[in-house]
């Protein structure tokens, strides 16, 4: 005849797993800290070692063969990587904070998700804030700019080109914030989503 197994014990398993697993709200929240540790640490660097180029340049240059080529290659690859990982860090931790605000958490926390939202809310909108301010400073002085190629389109003289300008920036605009409000409206009015 078999063993009765210990009373409570598989109970007691079941209730002690769920309390010690990390629930998604917090292990989000704990990504999004990761990711603004690497933006704080890689941004103040990139900052110094773009600083200090000036110095560091002619040092490289004194060198010869194999240890110029390791020098120059490990200084580029600082210039690049520094600001990429300062920039995708941020991102990140934008992206993972929001997250853990709208998900289950241990502990509450209302002031930090308040200034979350509110950072998320404005990186999330700053493409469509920027098209805008572009085309009001277009508006404003009758001239529009591009960067790529380098153009200037002037109301007074090419005004059909600089309407095309306009409206360029306006377009963009609109699919920005288009893209930024699909993001956001499930998170701010959870029942006219549910309604839809």
């Amino acid at each position: 005849m078999p063993e009765p197994s210990p009373p409570n014990s598989s109970l007691s398993a079941a209730t002690h797993a769920p309390q010690s697993a990390p629930l998604r709200g917090d292990l989000a929240r704990r990504r999004a800290l990761f990711g603004l540790l690497v933006s704080l640490v890689a941004l103040p660097a990139s900052w110094l070692l773009f600083s200090q180029l000036d110095r560091l340049w002619p040092e490289i240059v004194k060198m010869e063969g194999a240890t110029f080529m390791a020098a120059a290659t490990l200084l580029g690859a600082a210039m690049a990587v520094g600001p990429l990982a300062a920039a995708i860090g941020f991102l990140l931790a934008v992206w993972f904070g929001v997250d853990s605000v709208y998900r289950p958490r241990r502990k509450a926390s209302p002031v930090l998700d308040r200034a979350i939202v509110g950072t998320g809310l404005v990186v999330w909108f700053a493409p469509a804030l920027a098209a805008l301010f572009m085309v009001a400073q277009a508006l404003a002085s009758g001239r529009i700019h591009f960067v790529r190629p380098p153009r200037d389109y002037f109301l007074a003289t090419d005004p059909i080109a600089f309407w095309q300008g306009v409206g360029f920036w306006m377009i963009m605009g609109a699919l920005f914030a288009f893209l930024a409000w699909r993001y956001w409206r499930p998170r701010l009015l959870p029942r006219s989503t549910a309604v839809d």
